[in-house]
């Protein structure tokens, strides 16, 4: 039994996919017969239990705008329908973008292959918080988009690491359409080995034009319903549904993962918020220097330190995200103690709808509200009824 390495053919990112997958569980079942990872739209199967995908992915560089906006990133896509690229018939395309510094995918729609012309402009822009997604994350940030194609001009792009990668590939319709809940196929983490080239196969499987990789993992899962997700945001398990309230650990350590992956996006919404806000109130700089502090802190008592409208007194904002509407909070010793010490410039900034239509709401100094008998805490101490001060 002879053994080759595969290699790749020129510069691609390509490489990198095919690792990440077999890094992640995934066995290298054929190859092409040339032994060589295209330049771009590889061809792949992802065989498990009870599916087949087929695919045809492409990945480009993660570069600036070209727009003269520091804040903002974009996919150049090369190759379009418009400009000479056919769909495949049993294939569906995949657009990945990825930053090199940060080791950060970016899934783009691929209805950005329609458009183009004999430009190749489909260039994908995209906001740089999204590249702040912590390892393990898989986050789903909606922009506006101007072209028609995106149903109400809304564009959904994914952001993760090589352990969600799977998970993207095998979602990635309901991901772009806005009605990924999480926790679907090939949510769950796997194993991670590190692969890297050569890439080692067995010469009689090299065959055909196509990569075909298996994984032992059954791929589908029970969806999680946004009732249960809330009801675990509220810390409320009475809310559940009648027949989900025998959650077992596994299921709740899966539940809270989603919540976390909640709160994330709602952070990188209130990033993008204050940083429009400052850039329009003419403080561009200071749009640049806002920190996100839950990355690096989890013990400040808030997650983003921004400016107030002069362009230099510190502003601290502690962000409450839902994927619903609700408007009772929970707030931890730590936060209620820096809502005390940064008085008017802290606020709750409460984050609904954060999935698919992200409402901001911001609650400056929770402590004076609670003074003024505006607000108030429950017998347990720190859930907070916002309702009548969200404005």
């Amino acid at each position: 039994m002879s053994i080759v390495g595969l290699a790749p053919s020129g510069k691609t990112h390509l490489t990198k996919v095919i690792g990440d997958l077999l890094s992640t569980g995934w066995t290298l079942l054929r190859a092409p017969g040339d032994a060589r990872i295209p330049r771009n739209g590889v061809k792949a199967i992802l065989e498990s239990e009870d599916t087949a995908l087929r695919l045809r992915i492409f990945a480009y560089k993660v570069t600036s705008s070209g727009r003269n906006r520091p804040q903002e990133r974009r996919v150049e896509i090369t190759t379009t329908y418009q400009s000479g690229l056919k769909p495949l018939r049993g294939f569906a395309d995949i657009v990945l973008g990825l930053d090199i510094a940060t080791g950060t995918y970016v899934g783009v729609d691929s209805k950005r292959l329609k458009l183009g012309g004999s430009t190749h402009n489909a260039s994908s822009f995209f906001d740089l918080e999204g590249l702040s997604v912590r390892r393990g994350e898989l986050l789903i940030n909606p922009r506006r988009a101007s072209a028609a194609i995106f149903p109400g001009a809304i564009e959904f792009r994914a952001f993760f690491h090589e352990s969600r990668l799977a998970e993207y590939l095998v979602n990635h319709r309901e991901i772009h359409a806005g009605t990924y809940t999480y926790g679907g196929s090939f949510s769950r983490k796997g194993s991670s080995r590190k692969v890297s080239l050569p890439i080692k196969i067995e010469e009689e499987k090299l065959k055909g034009d196509t990569f075909v990789l298996q994984s032992r993992t059954r791929s589908l899962i029970r969806p999680v319903n946004k009732k249960v997700v809330e009801a675990v945001e509220a810390n409320d398990f009475s809310r559940l549904p009648r027949s989900q309230r025998n959650l077992t650990p596994e299921q709740l350590k899966q539940l809270l993962v989603i919540c976390e992956e909640v709160g994330a996006l709602g952070e990188q919404a209130v990033l993008f918020h204050e940083r429009k806000r400052l850039i329009r109130l003419g403080h561009a700089s200071k749009a640049n220097a806002i920190e996100r502090i839950s990355l690096r802190s989890v013990t400040a008592g808030y997650d983003i330190l921004s400016f107030e409208n002069d362009g230099h007194t510190r502003r601290y904002l502690e962000v409450k995200s839902t994927v619903g509407s609700g408007c009772i909070v929970d707030i931890s010793k730590g936060e209620w103690a820096a809502g005390k010490k940064y008085g008017n410039h802290y606020y709750i900034v409460r984050v609904i709808n954060v999935r698919n239509n992200p409402q901001l709401y911001f609650v400056r100094n929770p402590i004076s509200l609670e003074q003024q008998g505006k607000l108030h805490k429950t017998p347990t101490g720190w859930k907070l009824d916002l309702r009548s001060v969200m404005t």
